[in-house]
């Protein structure tokens, strides 16, 4: 299909008017061409910033043309002069054009947990080696452990019959 459509036309305009003749819901290219909803959306609302990385931006364009029966060549060669133009314009308000349409606060951040995460692994390392250890020697802290418990019924027994008054039967 040849895309003769006046330039005040928005490439995201073409697509959403295209889409509604052919009476497709968002839904509906979403399941056919596995493009997420919301990139759909922002495709069709020509919003660049929330598109994906320019790569799959590509393949999603060329992916929705083709649903569509457009000529993927133009569609592409449209959607890059727009992109380039939205980059121009976010470069002269003074966004750096590495973003590339990113906010700032989605970048990537040092994970703030790190000293937890540190003191686990030490701790967890440490376990493993003195497991290492006591495997390798025989030894069985478990023994130990049941020796000690029952050690402490026993002096917990004596204790409660020594407390016990012993009742002599008279009877």
């Amino acid at each position: 299909m040849e895309l003769s459509t006046p330039d005040t036309e928005s490439l995201g305009m073409l697509l959403r008017k295209l889409r509604l003749e052919r009476s497709l819901d968002i839904s509906d290219i979403a399941d056919e061409t596995k493009i997420p909803p919301a990139t759909i959306r922002a495709m069709e609302a020509d919003d660049y910033t929330t598109l994906p990385a320019l790569a799959f931006a590509r393949g999603f364009y060329a992916i929705y043309s083709e649903m569509l029966n457009l000529d993927k060549d133009e569609i592409l060669k449209r959607f890059l002069e727009d992109y380039k133009n939205a980059d121009d314009t976010r470069k002269s308000d003074g966004l750096s054009s590495s973003l590339k349409g990113k906010q700032i606060g989605s970048m990537a951040e040092r994970p703030s947990h790190f000293l937890r995460t540190a003191i686990g692994i030490s701790l967890l390392a440490i376990i493993l080696i003195g497991a290492g250890i006591c495997w390798y020697a025989g030894y069985n802290p478990a023994n130990e452990v049941s020796k000690w418990l029952r050690n402490f019924q026993e002096t917990e027994i004596q204790i409660i019959e020594q407390q016990e008054p012993k009742q002599d039967s008279v009877q």
